[in-house]
């Protein structure tokens, strides 16, 4: 099975996407006793997979909710991630329309070794914002949970984002996002499922 990578996230509309890569290697740490490479964590299920599952271009239905009760609008929208800084983290543009705006997103997402940990950025036209995203995968690194923390600029109040990331095959997957409250109330915001270009 190929493997590929994967990220997204728009903040209060969060979203996020990437091509086929296969043989990933985690950057090998070093051992401080005899400098030799420590064993690679690129088995079946690896963090490094995940990311690898949304790499290329992307056609994407998204949907977007105003209020929890609301129906969601619905529009369309495309991605491409790829590879960078030697293949150590992917970069995903967006461009789409969001609630009958145009919108263009910019997000970079890596693993973490030493915190054991994804970590992500994502910044886009809607605002001067920058989210910082941590977070980690199930049991089989089929599903990625992620977290952010932010000041809204309406309200001024702090809330935090959770996004949670569905690998459904090689050539799709699923990015839901939510909006958490200060009392733990999850909202749901936004979701789209990217479909592989041809």
């Amino acid at each position: 099975m190929k493997r590929h990578h994967l990220k997204l996230c728009l903040p209060l509309l969060i979203l996020s996407l990437g091509s086929p890569r296969s043989g990933v290697a985690l950057p090998a740490a070093q051992d401080e006793t005899t400098g030799s490479e420590a064993v690679e964590t690129t088995g079946p299920g690896s963090p490094q997979n995940h990311l690898a599952a949304t790499v290329g271009d992307w056609d994407m239905t998204i949907r977007a909710w105003t209020s929890p009760n609301s129906e969601p609008q619905e529009t369309r929208g495309s991605a491409s991630s790829r590879w960078i800084l030697g293949e150590n983290f992917v970069e995903t543009r967006l461009e789409g329309e969001v609630l009958g705006t145009a919108f263009e997103g910019l997000r970079i997402e890596g693993y973490d070794i030493a915190a054991s940990k994804f970590v992500s950025t994502w910044r886009d036209s809607r605002g001067t914002y920058t989210l910082v995203f941590n977070g980690k995968c199930d049991a089989t690194c089929g599903i990625r949970t992620m977290t952010a923390n932010f000041t809204d600029p309406v309200s001024k109040t702090e809330l935090s984002i959770k996004s949670v990331t569905t690998i459904i095959d090689e050539d799709s997957y699923r990015y839901e996002s939510y909006i958490v409250t200060p009392s733990g109330t999850e909202i749901k915001n936004m979701e789209f499922d990217a479909v592989r270009k041809p």
